[in-house]
């Protein structure tokens, strides 16, 4: 640990050996800008946890999720709202580190273009079979559509400040 004297004569702590504490770290960072809603790692994870958490709840109250597709109806599954929030969060987080590159982070880009297709995501829920499935499915996209658009809109690359 790399210790400096001040002009009070005190012995301080330096960055280097402070990295991984919670008093401060790179740049001078203290623990709470690292705020852990905005890495897109728990993202990702509270993104698939809120799609499966809300779906577990419309099935206990009775709901059957179905949709229509084709001339058939496709049953909506646990690992069908899994697979379906994960992809979505891992392209949230793809897009999101893209618009990172451009200057000033390119925030406001990220919530528009993630907020239209959050958006064209709500039309999925209309074909649904029933009102139920409807009101589960519309629920679902909200929630999980909102952890994402919100979660990564101040997530920043490792290291730096939130945009």
């Amino acid at each position: 640990m790399d210790t400096t004297t001040n002009d009070t004569g005190r012995h301080r702590t330096t960055e280097a050996g402070a990295r991984g504490s919670s008093t401060g770290g790179p740049g001078g960072r203290t623990w709470r800008d690292r705020a852990w809603w905005n890495r897109p790692r728990s993202v990702v994870v509270g993104a698939v946890l809120t799609g499966a958490v809300i779906f577990g709840f419309g099935t206990l109250a009775g709901v059957d999720p179905q949709v229509r597709a084709g001339s058939g109806t496709l049953e909506v599954t646990i690992p069908l709202v899994i697979g379906t929030s994960l992809a979505a969060a891992l392209g949230g987080w793809g897009v999101r580190s893209l618009l990172l590159r451009r200057p000033g982070g390119g925030r406001t880009a990220w919530l528009v273009l993630s907020g239209a297709v959050l958006l064209v995501s709500l039309l999925g829920p209309l074909g649904a079979a029933n009102a139920g499935a409807t009101v589960l499915l519309l629920l679902e996209h909200l929630a999980v559509g909102g952890v994402i658009m919100l979660g990564l809109s101040g997530a920043g690359p490792r290291g730096a400040r939130a945009a």
